[in-house]
């Protein structure tokens, strides 16, 4: 009974565990394509210029770009306190971001509301025209605060943004900048997704291993049950525990153990909170399909159980 509870609870968790996982890389992947966009090649380790911009243009392989500047800032709110922040100067345009309208990070603050940042040497006063929520930290953007760039001046770059019109050239842009970092987006969401299957692919074995091996539990305890116990199932029915009662104590017999354990492995799932993660939209799957695998296992006994008659109950006795 223990073990069937122990399993059930693991059986159940790593169905959790393989939902979870498909959750994690959507929403990583779909985060860097909300921050970066599709075909996105980043380098990093500057400073650049505007000529390392140009010169990174004229490679061939890509239909635009910009750079980002990244400074350190002080966000003050309307109650008078303060926070320190990271504040990314980009050009007008990317995230909606011209001349006072800004974007932030909906950790920092809210859409609607005017606030007043100090950063790179100057005092500015902002209006947050939209705010995002960003679960993964994606070079280029990742910052509290996103400003328009001529509101900060000529800052040198940190990164270069750079739009794939083909090919992502990245070999020539390492070979241009030694010193940087290169980040195509396509390959990193590539290598995410490949990392995550495997974490995925563990964890649907274990699932898969330990729902089996709860069914092949719930199938030996209720034929062994049924054959050790035939009496007094027999004696029950000829004191007139009708079909559908002694299927019902036999099923709470077999079953119970299992549904116990998949509802305390839902109840810790659900307890989990995490940026991305959605367990309640999951929460009938993993449960149902232990509990599916024990009423399956269960279904011979039963049959034989119900398929015991009066006569045949009193010639046992």
């Amino acid at each position: 009974m223990a073990a069937l509870f122990l399993l059930s609870i693991l059986g159940t968790v790593s169905l959790f565990a393989v939902f979870l996982f498909w959750q994690v890389g959507e929403s990583i992947a779909g985060d860097i394509q909300r921050a970066l966009g599709a075909g996105t090649v980043v380098v990093m380790g500057g400073p650049f210029s505007d000529r390392d911009l140009a010169a990174a243009l004229s490679l061939g392989c890509f239909s635009g770009g910009y750079g980002v500047s990244v400074a350190t800032g002080v966000l003050r709110y309307p109650n008078g306190t303060t926070r320190t922040v990271t504040v990314a100067a980009v050009p007008a345009g990317v995230r909606g971001v011209a001349g006072a309208a800004a974007a932030a990070n909906a950790y920092y603050a809210k859409a609607g509301e005017t606030y007043r940042v100090a950063a790179a040497g100057k005092e500015l006063t902002i209006y947050v025209k939209e705010t995002v929520a960003q679960t993964a930290s994606i070079a280029g953007l990742s910052a509290d605060i996103y400003v328009d760039r001529a509101l900060l001046g000529n800052l040198p770059y940190n990164y270069l943004v750079l739009q794939k019109a083909g090919r992502s050239c990245v070999k020539e842009l390492r070979g241009l900048f030694p010193r940087a970092a290169v980040m195509d987006s396509d390959e990193f969401i590539s290598a995410l997704w490949g990392q995550l299957l495997l974490y995925l692919g563990s964890a649907a074995l274990v699932a898969l291993s330990t729902t089996a091996a709860v069914a092949a539990l719930v199938y030996t305890y209720a034929t062994t049950m049924y054959y050790t116990h035939f009496k007094e199932f027999a004696i029950l029915r000829t004191l007139g525990l009708k079909k559908r009662g002694l299927a019902a104590l036999a099923l709470m017999l077999f079953a119970l153990p299992a549904a116990a354990g998949s509802l305390t492995a839902t109840a810790l799932a659900l307890a989990v909170e995490a940026p991305g993660i959605s367990t309640a939209q999951i929460a009938p799957i993993p449960p149902a399909v232990v509990t599916a695998a024990t009423l399956l296992a269960s279904a011979p006994a039963l049959r034989r159980l119900y398929a015991i008659t009066p006569a045949e109950a009193l010639r046992t006795e």
